[in-house]
């Protein structure tokens, strides 16, 4: 596999000590990046979860207006009940669902300021910049990346 788990789990340690524990595992589509969480959830005992389980009835139900503000409350609450010392987060391209309203980038950092999280990002990092690909079509997320951990594997 061309990223050894053992840089995964070293990552997390690494994070646990930063008010935003976050690690960013970016491949394209079918590069084996769910495979890599799950086999991480087996062996450690880490939380693997679709994303699609955060996006609650509560969220769905509120006023889209509403969801950028009130959204990271609810899902914290979903991971929090998880009980997960590591929570292993796969298929976040349903956050860039234009009818949710919701800034995926900051949200998930924001989980990652209660929760540590090890995040499955569809696409490339390419020159400093995320580069999401959805459906698709690609999208570039301009952001400081160097005080994220960001694993690439092809």
């Amino acid at each position: 596999m061309a990223v050894p788990i053992q840089h995964i789990i070293e990552s997390v340690h690494d994070a646990s000590r930063k008010p935003e524990r976050l690690i960013l595992l970016v491949g394209r589509p079918g590069s084996g990046k769910s495979k890599i969480l799950r086999d991480l959830a087996s062996m450690r005992g880490w939380k693997y979860v679709d994303t699609r389980i955060l996006i609650t009835d509560d969220i769905l139900e509120m006023v889209p207006k509403a969801r950028p503000e009130q959204a990271p409350g609810i899902m914290s609450e979903a991971l929090t009940a998880l009980k997960g010392e590591v929570i292993l987060l796969d298929g976040i391209e349903v956050l860039f669902t234009p009818v949710l309203n919701l800034d995926p980038m900051p949200l998930i950092k924001q989980l990652s300021r209660k929760h540590t999280l090890v995040v499955a990002w569809p696409g490339d990092y390419t020159d400093g910049k995320l580069v999401l690909d959805y459906n698709g079509r690609t999208h570039y997320c301009s952001m400081a990346t160097e005080a994220l951990p960001v694993i690439a594997i092809n």
